[in-house]
């Protein structure tokens, strides 16, 4: 298990620009984002509920659908919240929904069955235990894929412990035993802020067809996982190897944005996708933004 910090390269020829964004009513925290036969699927991160985005059209409002996990799932102090940040499908066509592990209550994972319409509900603690055994230190996983026969879980370091990639294989219907593979560490670079440069940190990521590992990152003006703290751009990338390449994300009047952008889904054709934010206010809805790639081909 490595401790050298993989850098990326920022590419100022690739670019990253949302070109639309529609309030999602009811939905206030958009964490996390998942395709599945045409429609997406959104988790959000202070209730035990998740969403489905049906009918998709860009610059059409989406129609939802909420699924209750518990009974009464309404929104929650963050002290008691799940805290949900990271989703992932599945070979067989489910989707897996997993808490960040930033806080005891956050150690729930949900095995979702588009087909039969089920959502199982489990306890993960055994997860996060033995990841947070490997690292060293509190977690806070913002995203994840599968990938090969296992898991790659994404830490967001604005902990200061740094962002890292951890490698694990574990049945996510019995989640009790969990083998760690590779840990990687990663600086996915910096933004200004109003007091000096804030790192990006990750909040998603996504594969495409083929096979590549798309991320998002924000730079979170924050000391820990659990405070929020204002946003000073955000940014999209790619990992390959031990490298990669990042650019700012965009709103489209060419400004850096300061969404603070948390689901991401790519395109089949890789030169568009969606993105779901979190406004950090439960007075405001999250948003479902269509974002526009070009210049990312030859970024390889």
């Amino acid at each position: 298990m490595s401790s050298i910090l993989n850098t990326l390269e920022r590419d100022d020829d690739a670019s990253a620009v949302i070109s639309w964004a529609q309030d999602l009513p009811g939905v206030r925290a958009g964490s996390a984002l998942v395709e599945s036969g045409g429609r997406l699927l959104v988790a959000q991160d202070d209730a035990y509920e998740l969403f489905w985005l049906l009918d998709l059209e860009v610059g059409q409002v989406p129609r939802l659908e909420s699924v209750s996990l518990t009974p009464g799932s309404g929104p929650l102090a963050k002290s008691h919240k799940p805290d949900f940040e990271a989703a992932a499908d599945l070979p067989d066509g489910r989707i897996v929904v997993i808490g960040s592990g930033s806080a005891p209550t956050r150690n729930s994972v949900v095995i979702v069955d588009p087909d039969r319409g089920t959502y199982d509900l489990k306890d993960a603690s055994r997860i996060y235990e033995i990841v947070g055994g490997a690292l060293g230190h509190a977690l806070n996983i913002e995203a994840m894929l599968w990938i090969g026969d296992g898991f790659r879980l994404f830490h967001r370091g604005n902990s200061g412990d740094g962002n890292a990639t951890v490698d694990i294989v574990v049945d996510p219907d019995d989640p009790r035993e969990v083998l760690v593979g590779g840990i990687s560490y990663w600086d996915l670079g910096h933004v200004p802020g109003q007091n000096g440069p804030v790192a990006l940190t990750f909040t998603d990521a996504d594969l495409d067809l083929s096979g590549r590992q798309w991320f998002l990152a924000a730079a979170e003006d924050t000391p820990n996982a659990i405070d929020d703290g204002p946003i000073a751009g955000a940014s999209l990338g790619f990992l390959s190897g031990d490298t990669g390449r990042w650019t700012l994300l965009r709103d489209a009047d060419g400004a850096p944005s300061t969404r603070k952008a948390e689901g991401l889904v790519i395109a089949a054709d890789t030169t568009g996708g969606w993105i779901v934010t979190d406004p950090d206010d439960e007075h405001a809805s999250a948003e479902l933004c269509r974002i526009e790639l070009s210049g990312w081909d030859a970024a390889q």
